[in-house]
């Protein structure tokens, strides 16, 4: 759930919070049947029953399969990740829960990247940054380049240049899922706080993992009330605007 949210989100878990009338996974589910994807795999924890029964409710949605993570209150993302092990078979788009992101984000990762690429954007000053870095960028095209990763912290790495910040969406190659879950299951104890990014972050020395910048990308993460408050009268807006100048 996320305790810095409970103010604003209650006793539910983080993807059912409304941003002006729209719930953070309906719509991320909506956009992704949007581009082509038929099936989603949903990593549950807390109140997962109430999770659930919502999200089977969302019109237009892809398949839905769920997976519980009986263990979310001793666990961080990583290990929701690895209980998926036995249900993809092909490679994906991994998604965190509490984004509020424009449409373009996932039109361009899929039409611009490839397997084993991170999406990020330019600097949104929300004071809970993940931070990407890199080798330099190549542009690929307006606002947009790549270039590889080399770290993901929320701490700068002086060794590494700051390419950008994590969004939360990932297109991930079947082998380096794997190799996430190897990784993770070789020092699985409980409690174990371990997260995806600092997992793919680890493997990067040893695999080539791309970043895809979106510099002017609209999108974030609500992490806590101040993001929600940004989500509300900054980003959603903005958003709307975004997808009226498109239609």
């Amino acid at each position: 759930m996320g305790v810095r949210l409970r103010s604003v989100v209650g006793e539910r878990p983080k993807g059912l919070l409304e941003v002006r009338g729209e719930m953070l996974l309906g719509r991320s589910l909506q956009l992704l049947r949007g581009c082509g994807i038929e099936r989603v795999f949903v990593a549950t924890g807390f109140q997962d029953k109430q999770l659930v029964e919502c999200l089977r409710q969302v019109p237009d949605a892809p398949e839905l399969r769920f997976v519980h993570n009986a263990q979310f209150a001793k666990s961080g993302s990583m290990h929701s990740l690895y209980l998926l092990q036995g249900h993809i078979q092909e490679e994906f788009l991994l998604l965190e829960s509490d984004l509020l992101y424009e449409q373009r984000a996932l039109e361009t990762l899929l039409t611009k990247g490839s397997p084993d690429t991170v999406l990020i954007s330019g600097f949104t000053q929300s004071q809970d940054e993940v931070w990407v870095h890199g080798t330099a960028a190549n542009p690929l095209g307006e606002s947009v380049a790549t270039g590889r990763i080399r770290w993901i912290s929320k701490q700068p790495n002086p060794e590494f240049t700051i390419q950008g910040e994590l969004v939360g969406i990932t297109w991930l190659a079947l082998e380096t899922f794997h190799a996430m879950c190897a990784h993770h299951g070789s020092k699985l104890t409980f409690p174990c706080s371990n997260h995806y990014e600092e997992t793919l972050s680890a493997l990067c020395e040893e695999r080539e993992i791309a970043y895809l910048r979106v510099a002017d990308l609209l999108w974030t993460e609500i992490d806590n009330a101040n993001h929600y408050e940004r989500a509300v009268q900054t980003v959603h807006p903005r958003i709307v605007n975004a997808d009226q100048r498109k239609s």
